[in-house]
């Protein structure tokens, strides 16, 4: 008995989506691509989905497919020539006073009327402030008609186009407890037209993907013919509205795969997603790795400077992660977000979500010399200079400084702090000159230190740098 009202509810389904027809669907971050069987032409699009497509990407693809003629055609019913009721100027807040006239131009509000109160019911023709009109009919919204001339070799034609009230972002929970992490993902589909849609099958497309979302609004270049007719069929109100997707097998999105640079996470059970609704799903668990620590990055400054160090976290997942924003939980609370970039398997992402009030650094730089000299034509060849032509000597300054750093672990509890100085893009030349027992290292043009501070310590480092400008 369950078995068959699961038939009867899908079949039902079927029937209640746009058209008629259910959809399989390529969605990416900003707008989707609809596919589906050709039927009949020419195409039809009321009002509310014609703003959502793309005119310019509606195309037909099959074997062989030779398109000859394609138009796009707006159609509605005009409202010229009906009758309508428009309020007399006699009229008050407490009493209004209707004439009956006949609606000749409904763009420019010309109505027509005949007044007994004028000697000989001369005619009148005047316009009127759309608000004052009040019509016997609702007005129309207008239709779009797509046509097209081709010939294929093949019986099995497909439409297609972009559509931008379907779209679809990743978003994760990423939790932390001790020495376990846990990385959540979540595939979050939106719905933002006013009726809902089937969707047989489905495509979560994610990358670097140059798709804008232009020429969506109404565009007369894009009509190849525009014109009022008496009769048109009224769209069928969809006879259901809800959401049946748990009546049908659950519905899961599988393993992403790489396609031409881009990564395509497939849906094939079908599904639907009421208007204005958030379709959510679970996608993976990725394997995961998260270390903690302190980040002190900072630019040179000869002047005094100190700050908090930032809670910093460096992450790697064993597969691919798409670009979505991500919730951070430490021992079940939210510490933070940040957003995730498009991931490869295996590569590494760091991020620090706000400061450590606990790790405190004070950095202060002292001149120990500054020489002038002449550099030689030899060295001007192999400078970084590359505007400069051989036999012109330039006027150096050679700075070595004293970079004595002090920072303070007010935590009850040890930990690793990574300390990086950039800034030196202003000079021609940086040179790291070790002064005491600690593991600077020059890294192209950024001075680095890993360290680990006991609790409750402070700890004082020191190093020269030697500056050609």
């Amino acid at each position: 008995m369950i078995s068959v009202w699961f038939v009867l509810l899908y079949v039902l389904l079927t029937s209640a989506n746009i058209n008629n027809v259910p959809y399989t669907i390529r969605i990416y971050s900003n707008l989707a691509e609809i596919i589906r069987p050709l039927e009949k032409l020419p195409l039809e699009f009321s009002e509310d989905d014609w703003n959502h497509i793309r005119s310019d990407s509606i195309t037909l693809f099959g074997e062989n497919i030779n398109i000859t003629l394609q138009t796009i055609t707006e159609q509605k019913k005009t409202l010229n020539g009906t009758k309508v009721y428009i309020r007399s100027p006699l009229s008050s807040d407490k009493s209004i006073k209707l004439i009956k006239g006949i609606l000749i131009d409904e763009i420019n509000h010309l109505v027509k009327i005949q007044d007994e109160s004028i000697n000989g019911e001369q005619t009148l023709y005047f316009t009127v402030p759309d608000n004052q009109i009040y019509y016997l009919e609702e007005p129309s919204k207008p239709k779009y008609y797509v046509d097209f001339t081709y010939t294929s070799s093949n019986s099995k034609v497909f439409i297609s186009y972009l559509q931008s009230n379907l779209n679809w972002r990743t978003q994760y929970q990423l939790n932390l407890n001790n020495n376990e992490s846990d990385l959540i993902a979540t595939a979050n589909i939106r719905n933002n037209g006013k009726s809902s849609v089937f969707i047989e099958q489905a495509e979560l497309i994610c990358g670097d993907i140059n798709l804008q979302i232009n020429q969506l609004l109404y565009d007369r270049s894009f009509r190849t013919l525009r014109s009022g007719i008496d009769s048109y069929i009224l769209p069928q109100s969809s006879a259901m509205q809800m959401n049946f997707a748990d009546a049908f097998k659950r519905v899961s999105v599988e393993e992403g795969k790489e396609l031409a640079g881009l990564y395509v996470f497939p849906i094939n059970q079908p599904f639907v997603i009421n208007a204005k609704t958030n379709y959510l799903l679970p996608m993976f668990h990725p394997q995961i790795s998260v270390e903690r620590y302190g980040s002190i990055l900072k630019a040179f400054s000869t002047m005094p400077m100190s700050g908090k160090a930032q809670r910093s976290y460096r992450l790697r997942s064993d597969r691919y992660l798409s670009h979505g924003n991500c919730i951070i939980r430490e021992y079940d609370r939210v510490v933070g977000e940040t957003q995730l970039p498009n991931l490869a398997a295996n590569d590494i992402y760091e991020f620090s979500i706000g400061e450590d009030a606990d790790i405190i650094y004070k950095e202060n730089v002292t001149l120990i010399s500054s020489i002038t000299f002449n550099e030689t034509e030899s060295k001007v060849k192999l400078s970084l200079d590359k505007s400069l032509s051989q036999g012109v000597i330039m006027t150096r300054t050679r700075y070595t400084y004293k970079i004595h750093m002090q920072i303070i672990n007010f935590k009850n509890r040890s930990i690793n702090i990574e300390y990086e100085q950039r800034g030196f893009h202003s000079y021609q030349n940086m040179k790291l000159i070790k002064l005491d027992q600690h593991e600077f290292i020059q890294d192209g043009s950024s001075i680095k230190l890993n360290m680990i501070i006991q609790a409750n310590t402070t700890e004082n480092y020191s190093y020269m740098i030697e500056l050609i400008r």
